[in-house]
Formats: C-alpha cells, sequence, structure tokens
C-alpha cells in the first residue's frame, strides 16, 4: 500500500512533465515574414511592388501592380544574392539588382541596405526598364490582413474608401470628400495645427485644406499596400492619415 502511494505522485507528476512540454511547443509563436514595398516605374507606367521575405531573410515572392488599376499581380521569386528574378503568371520576369545610395561603395548591396532595385522586364521580344525605390517595410504573420491594425473590415473595403477619397477630392467634390473623414480632421501646416469639426466647415475651409500642392501630392499618392504605424495608414509620404473612419489627419504641403 505505501510503495503505491509513492508510485502514484511520481507518475503524475511525469504525465505533467509531458503536459507542460508539450503545450510549450504548441505556444511557440508562428514564424512570421517581412513585406517591403516598393514604388517606381516599369516602361512608361507607374507600378508597386511588395515582396515578401521569410524568417530566413529569403526572398520568397510578392506581387506588383499597376497605378492606374491597383490589381495585384502575384510573383514568385528566383535568383537572389546580388541580384533577384521574379517571374510573373504571364511568362513575363523581372531582373533586379538593388541599388543603393552612393556612400556604399564597396558594400554588396542587399535588401537591407539597398535603398532601390533597378532592371527590366522581359517577355518573348519585349523588354521595359523599372526603377524601383524603397517605401517601408512590415513585420507580421504570414496569412495577416495588411490594414489589421487598423481596421476589423477587408483590406479591400478600407482601400476603397481611402480611393473615394482621393477621386472626391481630386474632383473638388466636398460633399463626396466629407463621407469619407472621421470628424473632427486635423490640419497640419507650416508647423501649427488645426481641426475641422464637420462638412460644412470643411467645405469652408476647402481651399487652405486642398491648395494646389496638397492635391498635386494626393494625385501622386497610390492607395494600396499604406504603409501603417500607430493604428493609422498613410497616403503618398503622409500627405492624409486614415483611421478606421477615414481621413484623420492632413498634413498641407
Amino acid at each position: 500500500m505505501n510503495r503505491n502511494r509513492r508510485s502514484g505522485p511520481k507518475l503524475s507528476l511525469a504525465v505533467l512533465i509531458l503536459a507542460f512540454a508539450a503545450g510549450a511547443v504548441q505556444a511557440q509563436p508562428a514564424a512570421t515574414v517581412k513585406k517591403v514595398t516598393f514604388q517606381g516605374i516599369m516602361g512608361q507606367s507607374r507600378v508597386g511592388l511588395t515582396l515578401v521575405v521569410n524568417a530566413a531573410n529569403v526572398i520568397t515572392g510578392g506581387h506588383y501592380f499597376f497605378a492606374d488599376d491597383l490589381k495585384d499581380i502575384p510573383l514568385k521569386a528566383g535568383t537572389q544574392g546580388t541580384g533577384l528574378i521574379l517571374y510573373g503568371p504571364d511568362g513575363g520576369q523581372m531582373a533586379l539588382r538593388f541599388k543603393g545610395s552612393g556612400s556604399d561603395t564597396g558594400q554588396a548591396l542587399t535588401l537591407e541596405n539597398s535603398t532601390g532595385m533597378e532592371g527590366r522586364w522581359m517577355k518573348g521580344d519585349s523588354s521595359y526598364p523599372i526603377k524601383l525605390q524603397m517605401e517601408g517595410m512590415s513585420e507580421g504573420l504570414p496569412d495577416a490582413r495588411w490594414y489589421q491594425d487598423v481596421t476589423s473590415e477587408s483590406d479591400a473595403a478600407f482601400e476603397n474608401r481611402v480611393q473615394c477619397f482621393t477621386r472626391a477630392a481630386l474632383a473638388g467634390d466636398k460633399a463626396a470628400t466629407a463621407r469619407y473623414v472621421d470628424f473632427p480632421l486635423r490640419v497640419n501646416h507650416n508647423g501649427k495645427s488645426s481641426t475641422i469639426a464637420s462638412a460644412a466647415e470643411l467645405s469652408a475651409r476647402w481651399k487652405r485644406v486642398f491648395p494646389p500642392a496638397c492635391l498635386d501630392a494626393i494625385r501622386k499618392a497610390v492607395p494600396h499596400d499604406m504603409f501603417v504605424r500607430n493604428g493609422q495608414a498613410m497616403l503618398g509620404d503622409g500627405v492624409v492619415w486614415f483611421g478606421p473612419k477615414g481621413a484623420a489627419a492632413i498634413n498641407v504641403p
């Protein structure tokens, strides 16, 4: 009887240790990936490019898109090191090399220390030059939504709101623009900040909020795969910041 009582706790402890070890394995965080964004020119067309980099710092693929339609075209990654080949679903391929800032003479360029990429897109007898500037980098789970830190809605729905705001502002449609603003709207200009409380006030102050320089910055911005920070998405170089309910801040150039 005594022997049985002593052996019982030992068996239970072994089971607990095994259960704890199994739980520890399950609790290990999933490997994250980096998403690196670029913008530039392919031939005569404005394009964006997003590369996916795994935990081993290997580029596994990504997608590119044309600024005039914002539709993702998937890419598979090939040769890496000093150069990169990306294969499209239509048989075209991008042969790219990293470019630096000019002050890194003699240093091998990689994704980590480069400022962009350049090369050519090729398919059959067709060939176009490519010049891309690195825009930003984010890290997260492979299946994470792009704007999950901004909103609970789908990426497509959120970007549609940004795109509607952009079209309305460029068209000078004050009422439509206001529908995609989260009032009070903060307006920053020349080191000073103010707020606009309503659609009527936005209409009254329209020319001060959207002068030609601001509209030009919005026109050049690409409302897709936008940089996210502190729960907001950045349009262009920060001309407009969007929260879950719409435009939250405008930085007037």
